[in-house]
């Protein structure tokens, strides 16, 4: 028997547990659904937020993390208002989005955790009111609406996501929404990383009319 065998044959083999495969099973999904973070340096980071305004986030955190905190942060509003080109026929409706993401130039203390970017979305947004985010899946599960992912939610440590980033969890969606006025965005989600859930809820909310987002305020009807 050469030293490699004999060296084999002396080290038990690897126990696989049934947590170990239900870590590895949320891993596999949270990869999948992990958000699209910029592809930059710490100083063009740096730059690109300091060219923002700013939002107010609050935020309670319970769970395997328990916080609260409040905190200006530099805030980027995008939307997403799907057309009828390429639309196949019979296919489910296409949603628009809002999705907003602040972001700390340093991360903030979050309990037993930090905070560096914090995105919150709204799927099917048509202006300001209530939308349940159990019931748009239980829509998309009818494919009455377009199937959405959860990679728009999430609450990083760092800026560029990984096993420590939280996602919207899918798995206990029943009673998470969002809600917006016009000049804030409250909400309550279940989120997950690879070994923690929390829950959290809170507001994005701008004090000054002049910096609140015009995508906030524009609607085709009020739901």
């Amino acid at each position: 028997m050469t030293w490699n065998q004999t060296t084999a044959a002396a080290v038990p083999p690897a126990v696989v547990t049934d947590e170990d495969r239900e870590i590895l099973d949320r891993w596999a999904g949270l990869i999948e659904a992990a958000p699209g973070f910029l592809a930059e340096d710490e100083t063009e980071r740096r730059e690109r937020l300091q060219e923002l305004s700013t939002a107010t986030l609050s935020l309670t955190v319970c769970g395997d993390v328990e916080a609260t905190t409040t905190v200006d942060l530099p805030c980027e509003v995008s939307e997403e208002r799907p057309t009828d080109a390429g639309r196949v026929a019979g296919e489910p409706s296409p949603l628009s989005w809002l999705i907003v993401r602040v972001e700390g130039i340093d991360p903030v203390e979050l309990g037993s955790t930090q905070l560096t970017s914090f995105s919150v979305a709204i799927p099917d947004h048509v202006g300001p009111g209530l939308y349940l985010l159990d019931d748009l899946r239980r829509r998309a599960e009818a494919d009455e609406v377009e199937w959405w992912e959860v990679d728009d939610f999430h609450l990083s440590p760092t800026p560029y996501g990984d096993e420590s980033t939280f996602y919207l969890d899918d798995d206990v969606i029943d009673g998470a929404w969002v809600a917006t006025t016009g000049a804030s965005i409250a909400f309550e989600l279940p989120m997950a990383s690879v070994v923690s859930e929390i829950r959290v809820a809170g507001t994005i909310s701008w004090s000054q009319p002049s910096e609140r987002p015009g995508a906030l305020l524009d609607s085709d009807r009020l739901r």
